[in-house]
C-alpha cells in the first residue's frame, strides 16, 4: 500500500493518541482497582416492620446481620406522620383536642387550660413530648422546616408540649431528624447509620447545615441517601451549592440511587453529584414490589452485577420476602426460618462479593484524578483522533494537503477553550464521539480487500478458512479496540466512572458506521464496485429491494430503541435469563450485536466465493458494522470497569469466532467451492 506523507502524519497522530490512551487507561485502572470495598446496608424501616412481624429481637437481629455481611442500616429521618408509631411523643392537632374536649374531660392540666382559656388553636398542631432528646431533636429541626416563629415551647418539663402553627396534612409530611434512639442501636451493633432525609424547599444554606449536624451527632455515618414523595436531593431545586458545601464540610459520602429510567431519577442528584464527585457512591435497590416477584439467585446475581460491572459501592438492602430451602448433610430439604433466609443471602451476597474481589466496609468514592499531565495527555488523544479521521479520508482519496494542519490546529484551539472556560469535557466528549465513529467505520473499512478482485487460492481447508477468518476478526476487532481506547481515554474521570456525565451519541454510534459502510461499500473503489448514487437512483424498485429496506428499517427502529441507558424496549424474559446464563459462566458477558452477528460474519467472510461475497455484500458490511460499532459502545460505558471492558471483549471474540468458524464449515457444507473459484 502507498504511503503518503500525509498518512504518515495520519498514522503518527494516532500512535501517539494511542500511547497517550494506554497511560490514562493505566492510570484509571489503578484507582479502580483501589476502591474495591462494597456498603451492605438494610432498610430500617422494612427491616423493624419485619422484626415485629415475626417477633424477633431487633438487637440480636442486628447482631447476627452483622456477623454474616451487614455492614451499615439506613436510618429514615421520623416523618410527622410516624409520631403517633412510636412511643416517644403524640401528636394532636388543634381541633381534635377541641373536638375531644367536648365529649372528655382533657387530662393534661395545660392543655386542659388552654382549652378553658380558648386559646387552643384549631390551626396548629400539639406535639407531647416524653423524653429529653426527643424534645431536643424536635426544638433543633423544626424551626429548619418551619418558620421559627411558628415553633411555640409551651411546656419545657417531661410531659413537654410544643405548638407549631401548620396544617396536620403538611406536618405529616415533615421530616424530623433522625431517631438518636434509632441512631444508638445501630451504632450499639457495630453497624454504620446511612441516615435518609428529605427535601424542604424552605431550606437555606443555615438550615441545610443544621440539618448535617442532627445526621452528624451521635457518631460515624456512612452514607447519605436522600428519599421523600417528590424524589429530590436536600436542597432542590435553589439551594443545591449549600448541599454540596455541607457535603464538602462534613466529608461524609452521598448515594446516588441508580435509576432505570429517566423518571425515577432522583432531581437534583446529577447536579449535586458532579459538584462532590469524589464523595458520590453509587447505590443500587431493588422495590419491595419487584422483590416480591424474585428468587434468592437472581436477587444476589442482580446486586454482584451491578458492583462488579456498574461500579456500585452501596448495595441496599429490605428483607427478602420468601423463604428458601438448603439441603441438609442426610440430602433432605429444610425450609428455612424467616430470620435464617435472610441472613443466608447476606453470607451469599458477602461471600460472592469476595470471589470477586471486593471486601465490605464502608464505601468510598471514586478519586477525581486531574493534573496537568493528564490534561496534556487527553489533548494528545483528541489530536490522536482527529488523525484517524484524516487516515479514513485519505484512504479513500478524499484528503487535501490543507487537512492536517487544519484538524490539528481546530483540536488545539477547541481544547483549550474549554479548559479556559471550565468545559474541556464537552470538548473531550466531542471528540471522543468523533473517534468513536471514525474507527467504527475504518474497522469495517478493512475488510474492502475481500471484495476487490482476490487472487485464486488453493483448495481450501478447514485450518485456512479458520486461519484467514481468525486474521479477518482480528484485524478488525483491533481497530475497534484502538478506538475503543480513545474514547476511554477521553472520558475517564470520576463523574464517567459514577455516570453522573455519559458518552453523548449512543444511537447515533449504532446506527451511522453501519450506514456509511454501506454507503462506501455500494459507491467507493476499495471495496471493488464503483458505482454513481445516480445509476443506483434510476434502477428500477424490485420486490426483494423494497422488502430489504422494510426490514433493514425495522432493525434499525428495534436497534435505537433498545440503545441506551434507559431503553424503550426492555429485554425478554428469555433474553434475560441467557444473560445472566452468560454473566456466570464467562464472567463479563459478551455483547449479543457482536458475538452473534458482527464477528461471525467476519469470520465467514473469507471463506464466501467471490460471487457469494458480492451478493451478500451489503448484509455482510452492514452485520460487521454493527457489531464493530457496538465494540466502540462497550468501551463507552466508562461506568463499567475497564478490566470488565476488556475481558468482555475476550469473550466476544472467543465466541465470534466458534460461531464463525461454525458457519464456515455450514457454508462448505451447503456449497462445494472448487479449488481456484476464490
Amino acid at each position: 500500500m502507498h504511503s503518503s506523507p500525509l498518512r504518515r502524519v495520519a498514522l503518527a497522530a494516532i500512535i501517539a493518541g494511542t500511547l497517550a490512551a494506554l497511560l490514562v487507561a493505566w492510570d484509571r485502572h489503578r484507582f479502580e482497582a483501589l476502591n474495591r470495598t462494597v456498603e451492605v446496608t438494610m432498610d430500617q424501616q422494612d427491616l423493624a416492620d419485619f422484626a415485629h412481624a415475626y417477633g424477633y429481637n431487633m438487637d440480636e437481629l442486628l447482631r447476627q446481620m452483622r456477623r454474616a455481611g451487614l455492614t451499615s442500616v439506613a436510618v429514615y429521618e421520623e416523618l410527622g406522620q410516624r409520631v403517633n408509631n412510636a412511643n416517644h411523643a403524640v401528636v394532636f392537632s388543634g381541633q381534635q383536642l377541641i373536638d375531644t374536649a367536648r365529649t372528655t374531660p382533657l387530662r393534661d392540666p395545660l392543655i386542659a387550660a388552654l382549652y378553658r382559656a380558648r386559646r387552643l388553636d384549631p390551626a396548629s398542631v400539639y406535639l407531647i413530648v416524653f423524653d429529653r432528646p426527643t424534645l431536643q431533636r424536635y426544638l433543633t429541626v423544626l424551626p429548619n422546616q418551619v418558620e421559627p416563629r411558628n415553633v411555640h415551647l409551651l411546656r419545657a418539663a417531661l410531659p413537654a408540649i410544643i405548638a407549631i402553627k401548620t396544617q396536620i396534612d403538611y406536618f405529616n409530611s415533615l421530616g424530623l431528624g433522625i431517631p438518636a434512639d434509632v441512631a444508638r442501636q445501630v451504632r450499639r451493633e457495630g453497624l454504620l447509620v446511612d441516615p435518609r432525609v428529605q427535601n424542604n424547599e424552605q431550606m437555606g444554606p443555615r438550615r441545610i447545615a443544621a440539618t448535617f449536624a442532627q445526621m452528624l451527632a451521635g457518631g460515624r455515618i456512612g452514607t447519605v441517601i436522600f428519599f421523600g414523595q417528590r424524589n429530590d436531593v436536600l436542597g432542590y431545586p435553589y439551594n443545591l451549592q449549600a448541599t454540596a458545601d455541607a457535603f464538602r464540610a462534613s466529608g461524609v459520602n452521598f448515594g446516588d440511587v441508580e435509576a432505570y429510567s429517566a423518571d425515577q431519577i432522583q432531581k437534583g442528584s446529577i447536579t449535586l453529584a458532579r459538584a462532590i464527585v469524589n464523595q458520590t457512591v453509587r447505590v443500587q435497590a431493588i422495590s419491595k414490589i419487584e422483590l416480591d416477584k424474585l428468587d434468592l439467585d437472581t436477587v444476589i446475581a442482580r446486586y454482584l452485577l451491578g458492583v462488579r460491572e456498574r461500579n456500585i459501592r452501596v448495595v441496599y438492602l429490605r428483607p427478602f420476602p420468601h423463604l428458601i430451602q438448603e439441603r441438609q448433610p442426610d440430602g433432605s430439604l429444610a425450609t428455612l426460618s424467616a430470620e435464617a433466609t435472610n441472613l443466608e443471602m447476606l453470607r451469599r451476597l458477602r461471600a460472592g462479593l469476595a470471589a470477586n474481589g471486593f471486601t465490605i466496609g464502608r464505601a468510598q468514592g471514586f478519586v477525581n484524578f486531574k493534573g496537568p499531565v493528564l490534561e496534556a495527555l487527553y489533548l494528545i488523544i483528541a489530536l490522536g483522533a482527529s488523525g484517524a479521521f484524516l487516515l479514513l479520508l485519505d484512504l479513500f482519496g478524499w484528503s487535501r494537503p490543507w487537512m492536517p494542519w487544519t484538524f490539528f490546529a481546530i483540536t488545539v484551539v477547541a481544547y483549550a477553550a474549554g479548559l479556559v472556560l471550565g468545559h474541556d469535557e464537552i470538548v473531550r466528549q466531542l471528540w471522543a464521539l468523533g473517534a468513536a465513529l471514525t474507527f467504527a467505520v475504518l474497522a469495517g473499512v478493512t475488510t474492502a480487500s475481500y471484495f476487490a478482485q482476490p487472487a485464486p487460492r488453493p483448495a481450501p481447508s478447514w485450518r485456512s478458512d479458520a486461519r484467514d477468518g481468525a486474521v479477518c476478526l482480528l484485524t478488525a476487532l483491533g481497530v475497534a479496540v484502538v478506538g475503543g481506547l480513545f474514547v476511554a481515554g477521553l472520558l475517564s474521570q470520576a463523574a464517567f466512572m459514577i455516570e453522573v456525565r455519559q458518552f453523548i451519541g449512543t444511537k447515533l454510534l449504532l446506527v451511522a458506521p453501519p450506514l456509511v459502510l454501506l454507503g462506501l461499500y455500494a459507491f467507493t473503489a476499495p471495496f471493488g464496485l464503483r458505482r454513481r448514487p445516480a445509476e443506483v437512483v434510476t434502477e428500477p424498485l424490485r420486490v426483494w429491494h423494497f422488502t430489504a429496506i422494510l426490514l433493514l428499517g425495522a432493525a434499525a427502529v428495534i436497534l435505537l430503541m433498545r440503545s441506551g441507558n434507559q431503553p424503550d424496549i426492555g429485554v425478554s424474559g428469555f433474553e434475560a435469563h441467557l444473560r445472566s446464563v452468560l454473566a456466570a459462566l464467562v464472567g463479563a458477558r459478551p455483547r449479543f450485536k457482536e458475538f452473534l452477528i458482527g464477528f461471525p460474519v467476519l469470520v465467514l467472510l473469507p471463506a464466501l466465493s467471490a460471487p457469494h461475497r458480492r451478493a451478500a455484500g451489503w448484509a455482510i458490511v452492514l452485520a460487521a458494522g454493527v457489531g464493530l460499532s457496538d465494540v466502540l459502545d462497550t468501551f463507552s460505558h466508562i461506568h463499567t470497569p475497564l478490566a470488565v471492558t476488556i475481558l468482555r471483549e475476550i469473550n466476544g471474540l472467543v465466541f465470534g469466532l466458534v460461531l464463525g468458524i461454525i458457519a464456515q464449515r455450514l457454508y462448505r457444507t451447503i456449497f462445494r467451492t472448487p479449488a481456484g473459484a476464490r
